[in-house]
């Protein structure tokens, strides 16, 4: 039998919700990212609620006739050096044990835990999600507020190390989940996750830290896909298990960004993911072909329903090796 197709990044969130936990923040609700997902998934002009929200993201995961499992992301609050919590700076929280029985529920959900390094039980809730399944640890630093090079995250590094668990740490450009921090984008710079791959943690790296529009914050982020390539470039002299996820990469902003990794990244180093439900356009990157070849393509595209299958396509399009599809697998396949 041949490895499942895993695509290892797709979001959940729902407003207020004290049987679940969850909640987001008003700043959340206003942003353009918010609006956008809602215009994805159909929700802009319905009640949002953690029911419909539910209701859509399995229907959409059980129709999708390409991609046999998904990772649901929960993330943890915000938390400060001391430990404390923040709601007040918190501005989108999906609780572990809420995703974790989304994967008990549905054979085709993994459960993609968050745990914030400060947390004085960080240990204890680790353990937790490793009991229930967890495949990766994720984090949004910027949005956490959680400095990756803190002395802090030195024990869990070790404990993550230990287990094989993957962090799925975000790197580069953050536009969906806002930050209560100043100048956030200090938090998402991949050299801050040197530490992590030092002792030996499994890192991830999504949307291989590429700018998102393209000349308007090039200025800013280019340095930081740079930075990524020379940390790819120097993994095999370091021993590093460093790997990246091609998720929200469908988009023409970031077109130029794609030769280049496929170019420059060893793809036993690329993970499949879409970032689901942020948005994707079937006029991204193509590999070169003729000018029909391509405008048909477009056009299946445009008419396809399932935008879990239309990532999938796309990026397969885009000229990747398979393997990209299926390496998540073997990562998953050695977590302790």
């Amino acid at each position: 039998m041949s490895d499942p197709i895993i695509d290892i990044h797709v979001h959940f969130g729902a407003p207020d919700d004290p049987a679940s936990g969850c909640y987001w923040s008003e700043k959340f609700a206003k942003s353009p990212a918010y609006i956008a997902m809602l215009l994805l998934t159909k929700l802009l002009f319905r009640k949002v609620d953690i029911s419909r929200i539910k209701k859509h993201l399995f229907k959409t995961v059980n129709e999708s006739k390409c991609v046999d499992q998904f990772v649901l992301l929960a993330l943890d609050q915000v938390y400060d050096e001391l430990g404390r919590v923040h709601r007040d700076r918190t501005h989108l929280y999906v609780p572990n044990q809420y995703l974790a029985s989304l994967a008990d529920e549905n054979n085709r959900v993994l459960f993609g835990a968050s745990v914030h390094p400060y947390r004085n039980d960080w240990e204890q809730e680790l353990d937790d999600c490793l009991g229930k399944g967890a495949v990766l640890c994720k984090w949004i630093p910027s949005a956490q507020m959680i400095d990756p090079s803190h002395q802090k995250c030195t024990k869990m590094y070790r404990k993550l190390a230990q287990h094989r668990l993957p962090l799925l740490c975000h790197v580069g450009p953050e536009y969906a989940v806002p930050s209560a921090a100043p100048n956030p984008e200090r938090y998402n710079h991949p050299d801050l996750l040197i530490p992590a791959l030092d002792e030996g943690v499994i890192v991830i790296m999504p949307h291989c830290a590429m700018p998102y529009f393209g000349p308007l914050d090039k200025p800013i982020y280019e340095q930081y896909f740079e930075a990524f390539l020379n940390l790819m470039d120097k993994a095999d002299a370091n021993g590093w298990n460093l790997y990246a996820d091609l998720s929200a990469i469908c988009i023409p902003t970031r077109s130029e960004y794609v030769s280049r990794v496929i170019n420059r990244v060893p793809p036993r180093r690329l993970l499949f993911g879409s970032d689901y439900p942020i948005l994707l356009t079937e006029f991204c990157y193509h590999r070169g072909e003729t000018f029909w070849a391509r405008l048909s393509f477009i056009i299946k595209m445009a008419f396809m329903e399932n935008l879990l299958d239309k990532n999938y396509y796309l990026i397969k399009e885009m000229g990747f090796d398979e393997s990209v599809f299926t390496n998540a697998s073997e990562l998953f396949a050695h977590i302790q």
